[in-house]
């Protein structure tokens, strides 16, 4: 099933890099190790085919993920469709990638895995929420019917809150099983209480917002994260 980690994912992505030409690929994982996730994550972002890398990678826990067995989320970020491409290219053949893989099978397992892209970042684009590891981030799964509507609508509620510090993505899934979610909206908070508390019916504009969406959106679901470690490329 699609998991909320496609939500993580969002936030995440625009963390260090805000472009709409960024795609991701996310890992929903039951784990059971997880220093040993970091360890095997340290080690292949250290061998040379690991330092060849242009991708963000970010571990993230969730918090609340419904009856979802997945407790980490790993999201790794392309700045492009070509990065992509070729950072994939370039571990398929790598010396340590078995092994890589064979240390992160020992201490976890794969629940499900997406794909999708970065269509853009609202809200207070100065905010230190941007690149902050450990914020906390809610996640919309939401099946959208207009696109283009949704994003006008998103980004003008979102700009409307920027003076309250408000941080939020919006992607775009190409792929996630049998999930129907088309888009996710991640919303970006410094702590889970925060996110608890500044729910987006408590934001100015709230009323037009969901005039313009109602009848174009569906959730499909909720979830939230903490960040625990991200690695960026070198």
């Amino acid at each position: 099933m699609f998991k909320r980690q496609i939500f993580a994912v969002i936030s995440s992505l625009l963390l260090s890099q805000a472009s709409s030409a960024q795609v991701f690929q996310v890992f929903d994982l039951i784990v059971s190790n997880p220093a040993g996730v970091v360890a095997a994550m340290n080690k292949f972002v250290e061998s040379p085919v690991g330092k060849q890398s242009t991708a963000a990678v970010y571990l993230n826990q969730y918090i609340a993920n419904g009856a979802d067995q997945a407790t980490h989320q790993i999201l790794v970020v392309h700045p492009s469709p070509q990065d992509m491409d070729a950072n994939l290219a370039r571990n398929a053949v790598a010396p340590g990638w078995e092994e890589f893989m064979s240390e992160m099978n020992q201490v976890s397992q794969i629940e499900s895995e997406g794909v999708g892209q970065i269509l853009g970042v609202g809200g207070d684009l100065s905010s230190p929420l941007l690149t902050d590891p450990n914020r906390a981030s809610i996640y919309y799964q939401l099946l959208v019917t207009d696109p283009a509507v949704y994003a006008s609508a998103w980004s003008d509620f979102t700009e409307a809150n920027a003076d309250r510090g408000i941080v939020s993505f919006l992607s775009s899934i190409t792929a996630f099983g049998s999930h129907p979610a088309t888009h996710v909206v991640s919303n970006q908070f410094n702590s889970p209480g925060e996110a608890i508390t500044n729910s987006p019916q408590s934001y100015s504009g709230w009323d037009t917002f969901l005039q313009r969406t109602g009848n174009i959106r569906t959730i499909e679901g909720i979830a939230m994260t903490q960040g625990l470690v991200v690695w960026l490329p070198e």
